[in-house]
């Protein structure tokens, strides 16, 4: 039954490396999340305007539109400003505008009970 209630729940998924998209897209999916994934900011940001999803993860070192740009202009648009925001990321720096940090590899327990606790959904 939750399951359901997550499927309608979208995760975007934005890092330049299919692998890393992979992953967190099965990590994702088989706890019940629908994923959009996007190769960099550009696209993803183009992807939140037509249908924001609930929560981004992004990675921090892309090209075209780096995590950081694309998190100001998430932040700067009023459609797209509140949704969490988690960088993911080999990087370690400041969290700036994100509601959260986590660093490469991804432990993907932790990763889902941030994800609960940014959308308020129950584990």
């Amino acid at each position: 039954m939750e399951t359901n209630a997550l499927a309608s729940s979208t995760v975007m998924v934005v890092d330049d490396e299919p692998d890393m998209r992979y992953m967190l897209r099965v990590a994702l999916e088989g706890a019940g999340y629908g994923v959009v994934e996007a190769a960099h900011g550009e696209a993803a940001l183009e992807l939140a305007r037509r249908s924001p999803p609930e929560i981004v993860l992004t990675d921090r070192m892309m090209p075209r539109m780096n995590g950081d740009e694309l998190i100001e202009r998430l932040r700067d648009n009023e459609a797209t400003k509140a949704i969490p925001i988690v960088i993911i990321s080999g990087t370690r720096g400041v969290q700036g505008a994100a509601d959260a940090v986590l660093g490469k590899p991804v432990d993907v327990d932790e990763l889902l009970m941030l994800i609960h606790r940014l959308t308020g959904r129950e584990i």
